[in-house]
């Protein structure tokens, strides 16, 4: 089978049958949730299995309810949103440390310190892969193709998100 992604073809060996939705997914998929009825922490890679809590044991479905052939994640399968961001997949302390370490040094290596961590980023940038990440309840899909609907982070939809925590 052969699956477009953004910018590269790659391919992807998956036995399932021709109508599944588990053909739009790559050999490592991931996610990684908060539950909505206990609060536990959850990641989920088998993607054979129904999506579900490992303490409760609150069922979420199953990947073919949220994920679509042609383009990836349609919804978040915790919450049920549909606003839903892309973002690569970088721990940002990781990535304030590495600038901050370049500032510290600025003064000390003329500068060439801050150029050094510009290429550091750079490099981690185009490296590193694209994940999906719900507005709502903050879920991590990892492995997933990118569906075209879904764009970077947008600080309007966060705050309308946010300001229904706040009102709840």
């Amino acid at each position: 089978m052969r699956i477009s992604g953004s910018k590269q073809v790659w391919h992807c060996e998956i036995k399932v049958s021709a109508d599944s939705a588990f053909s739009a997914v790559k050999k490592n998929m991931e996610i990684e949730y908060r539950c909505s009825q206990c609060a536990s922490v959850n990641a989920q890679e088998d993607e054979e299995k129904p999506v579900s809590c490992h303490s409760c044991g609150k069922a979420y479905g199953t990947l073919s309810d949220f994920v679509d052939e042609k383009t990836g994640v349609k919804f978040c399968i915790i919450c049920r949103c549909r606003d839903l961001y892309v973002q690569k997949d970088f721990n940002r302390k990781v990535g304030c440390a590495i600038a901050a370490i370049g500032a510290v040094l600025a003064p000390f290596t003329k500068l060439i310190s801050l150029f050094v961590c510009a290429l550091i980023d750079l490099v981690l940038y185009l490296s590193l892969p694209a994940i999906t990440v719900c507005y709502r309840c903050h879920s991590i899909y990892r492995g997933f193709s990118k569906n075209p609907n879904h764009e970077g982070f947008n600080l309007g939809i966060n705050d309308r998100y946010r300001s229904e925590e706040r009102s709840s």
